[in-house]
């Protein structure tokens, strides 16, 4: 296991010296955040990698766990792979999930000791430590995007793992780079087999240190957008893995991740554009669309289950019941009263986020053309509400 400084090295020219006139012009904003960043990061992962030299030396076990039965899901950002994860993941008699401080601040045995460690102080001293973690992540974790909703404390995407490992898809769309991203965004077909492996040796090690941590009695539940064109991986590093595919009608998820995309490089960068990269969100999104569907398709029928996000919010009990079925799982009485109540609220809720084609940079007839194989493959509206 290493990191990839190749991969690092090679953002970071991008950074300094093929910025002007891309999206991630060095603006004094810009400067700023990059600053920031880099001390950030590289103090973190200075110490990550020391923790994971420590987590060799003292917990070595970790290796031999096993990961049996993950479940992955996956699908195009914006199609309710959230909504199901953090509903799923509150049955803690079948899963275990990652939350985002673990993720990005604790990847190691080592950290996650220590951070219980510190904990266990602070209870004993008044809390202080505590409120103040709940201060931050409040006023500045949360409040950075009001579209995906996010905190240090609830499961979130273990994509971000693989900033530990500096090969990542997350680089190329966080740095202001589309054409960074694409191999990612082709992941099964176009990076070549031995980075491959690299990545997904990583990503197994580091969810074999979150079982060594936290028991291995149960599965691993995941779900990640950007996964969704690693499925092939997914099934030789994970051969026993279930996947569950999302899909939503693209009416709406193409406005919708252009307009989350564009929050973020906003946040980070002064892109003259306001909405961003169209021909990323395209070319990702087509793919992310057929390709998964094609080879789950081909994969053995216990293994996948696709859900129709617009079946979903209607009825989220029958849905996660259905899945459960598929897969041979239990719902035990708490976890049955939790998806009773999801399914009340959906009846009740209603989007604060309203977004236009023509807003975003694209044309209904653009759309419809574009994906006409997928509103016929799931039967979308071409004209929904």
């Amino acid at each position: 296991m290493s990191y990839s400084i190749k991969g690092f090295l090679r953002i970071t020219y991008l950074v300094f010296f093929r910025a002007k006139n891309t999206l991630a012009r060095l603006t004094p904003k810009r400067l700023l955040v990059l600053f920031v960043f880099y001390i950030s990061y590289i103090a973190l992962e200075v110490m990550t990698w020391f923790s994971f030299l420590l987590d060799e030396l003292f917990f070595p076990g970790f290796r031999k766990v096993q990961i049996k039965q993950p479940i992955f899901i996956v699908g195009n950002p914006r199609s309710g792979t959230t909504f199901l994860h953090r509903l799923m993941a509150q049955d803690e008699h079948n899963f275990t999930s990652i939350r985002l401080w673990e993720i990005l601040l604790a990847p190691s045995i080592t950290q996650r000791k220590f951070v219980q460690t510190w904990a266990a102080i602070d209870r004993s001293l008044g809390g202080l430590l505590h409120q103040v973690v709940k201060w931050f992540d409040r006023n500045f974790v949360r409040a950075s995007n009001v579209m995906h909703r996010m905190s240090l404390m609830i499961p979130e995407e273990d994509e971000y793992f693989l900033i530990h490992q500096g090969e990542t898809i997350i680089a190329g769309l966080f740095f202001g780079f589309p054409k960074a991203a694409y191999p990612f965004v082709f992941f099964d077909t176009r990076l070549r087999r031995r980075k491959k492996r690299m990545i997904m040796r990583f990503y197994r090690h580091c969810l074999q240190r979150h079982l060594h941590a936290h028991g291995e009695k149960r599965s691993i539940l995941s779900k990640n957008p950007f996964f969704t064109p690693k499925v092939d991986a997914l099934y030789e590093t994970f051969p026993d893995a279930k996947i569950i595919y999302l899909a939503r009608n693209p009416l709406q998820v193409v406005p919708s991740y252009a307009s989350l995309s564009a929050h973020w490089l906003r946040l980070l960068a002064e892109p003259k554009e306001r909405y961003p990269h169209p021909e990323y969100i395209l070319r990702s999104t087509q793919h992310w669309y057929r390709y998964p569907v094609q080879r789950l398709e081909e994969a053995p029928a216990e293994s996948r289950f696709f859900v129709n996000f617009h079946e979903m919010v209607a009825d989220p009990e029958k849905i996660v019941t259905e899945i459960y079925d598929h897969f041979g799982l239990e719902i035990d009485a708490s976890f049955a009263a939790i998806l009773k109540e999801a399914t009340e609220r959906a009846h009740e809720h209603e989007s604060k986020h309203v977004y236009t084609l023509e807003a975003v940079g694209f044309s209904r007839e653009q759309i419809l053309s574009t994906y006409a194989d997928v509103f016929e493959r799931w039967g979308f509206e071409r004209d929904p509400s």
